[in-house]
């Protein structure tokens, strides 16, 4: 592609463009910020050369893509917990509410879905929720056996005599009971799954906008560009590594701040070309851009900002 220069448009016919825009938009406010009291409001008494107060030339990138907003990855995580953690875990129910949008959703992706809880018997104590072992203290037998001596007759020989009794341990069952350590007792497990949020589908189109100017109004800008973007003249690249190296000679003048703002928008335009939610939906644009910092007669600062060429231009301002 030969080197093309593209010529920025002549600063009165910028602000002629803001001014009759603003003017069919608020007339009133157009009088009250430039009118003279006790006078007729003329719009050609409204001049560049009177309140233009500076102008910087700067330069915009510009492409457009569209994006898909859907579901989350496919795929669950189940998991398997006592009674008490169930209680703990926070859920979510999804049940006749349909499909969600995903711009307006707060929150991870996957998250536990309440109607996916189940009980599951514990394996560990077969659903008792205790486990049996054999009394140590009685080992088993449900008794104490203890041998008395007992003094016999006038003489009081001593005779070894049986005695038992329960065992209290173990209430004379010959077991002990424990509860489970697997279930803590409640005789069931919990399981349930962590599985996407039922997002809807939803593909929108946006215009991503890098301006040297490092306006705080940038998101507008782009709003506006996107609209009219055949109305508007700049130059066309398919790559960053073109648009770079060619960028100088096309707009006739240059900073380093249109340095960065290049680099910038060659990360964004990188990180979405490796987005696969994303598809970058037009070529590179480059368009000069025309910053003016003007004051009204009443003392009311704002910024008009051109961007196009000396043919076909846009004009935003934050008046």
């Amino acid at each position: 592609m030969p080197d093309i220069r593209i010529k920025t448009p002549p600063l009165d016919k910028v602000f002629e463009k803001w001014k009759q825009r603003a003017v069919r938009t608020d007339r009133k406010k157009m009088e009250k910020e430039f009118g003279t009291k006790g006078a007729v409001f003329s719009l050609d008494a409204v001049s560049a050369a009177e309140y233009v107060k500076e102008t910087t030339k700067e330069a915009a990138i510009y492409f457009a893509l569209k994006k898909s907003l859907g579901p989350a990855p496919k795929g669950k995580e189940e998991n398997l917990v006592t009674a008490p953690r169930v209680v703990r875990e926070q859920f979510y129910s999804f049940k006749g509410a349909g499909k969600i949008n995903k711009e307006e959703w707060k929150g991870n992706e996957i998250v536990p879905h309440f109607e996916s809880i189940q009980a599951v018997s514990c394996k560990n104590c077969r659903g008792k929720g205790y486990i049996e072992n054999k009394c140590k203290t009685c080992k088993g037998t449900g008794k104490i056996e203890e041998t008395l001596t007992v003094l016999v007759g006038e003489e009081q020989k001593k005779e070894k005599k049986p005695f038992s009794y329960p065992c209290a341990t173990c209430f004379g069952t010959g077991n002990r009971t424990e509860p489970c350590k697997e279930c803590g007792g409640y005789k069931n497990m919990y399981k349930y799954e962590e599985l996407p949020v039922p997002f809807q589908t939803v593909v929108t189109g946006a215009p991503i906008l890098h301006s040297s100017a490092q306006t705080k109004y940038e998101k507008e800008i782009g709003e506006d560009l996107h609209k009219m973007i055949e109305d508007v003249e700049g130059i066309k690249f398919s790559d960053f590594k073109e648009l770079d190296s060619k960028a100088e000679a096309s707009l006739g003048y240059w900073n380093k701040n249109i340095k960065k703002t290049i680099n910038s928008a060659g990360s964004d335009y990188k990180s979405y070309e490796k987005d696969k939610d994303a598809q970058i939906t037009s070529q590179i644009y480059l368009f000069p851009m025309i910053l003016m910092n003007a004051e009204t007669k009443r003392g009311k600062k704002f910024e008009i900002y051109s961007l196009g060429s000396g043919e076909k231009f846009m004009v935003y301002s934050n008046f």
